[in-house]
């Protein structure tokens, strides 16, 4: 018989049992539905406030989750990975859509080399903050970036 494990702020939950009541920041359903239904698997929790969806052809995964930073504010990372590439750029812009919207900001991040962090050599990241607004200056301001 498998123990139970205690997650906290979930309650209870049998190993392999969904937490489908748990309280999340990204809507792991609206993410399947904006990436398409009939490309990625039935979003998966991932870590404490998160989705996991795989492609159902086998070539990428996609992890959107949220936390908040030091400054208390709630941030959502949203990954996608590709088997055989680096997901291309149509594939971040249906990234950003799922994982932000139509209106919020999201944005690619090119540490210095001693600061980049990558376990995985085919996957891209978008970063930005869970209500949308944009954390740096508007560089279209003059008609042009």
């Amino acid at each position: 018989m498998r123990a139970r494990r205690t997650v906290p702020e979930f309650g209870n939950v049998q190993p392999g049992e969904p937490m489908t009541r748990r309280p999340t920041t990204v809507n792991g359903l609206r993410l399947r539905h904006i990436l398409g239904r009939q490309d990625w698997s039935v979003p998966q929790p991932y870590g404490e406030d998160g989705w996991r969806l795989r492609a159902i052809d086998g070539n990428g995964m996609v992890i959107v989750s949220a936390a908040p930073w030091d400054d208390g504010v709630m941030w959502i990372h949203a990954s996608m990975a590709r088997a055989a590439s680096v997901p291309s750029y149509a594939d971040l812009q249906l990234l950003h859509r799922a994982a932000f919207g139509e209106h919020g900001f999201s944005y690619q991040v090119f540490p210095p080399r001693d600061a980049h962090i990558n376990i995985h050599d085919r996957v891209l990241h978008l970063w930005g903050r869970a209500d949308g607004q944009p954390v740096l200056p508007d560089f279209g301001r003059w008609g042009t970036i």
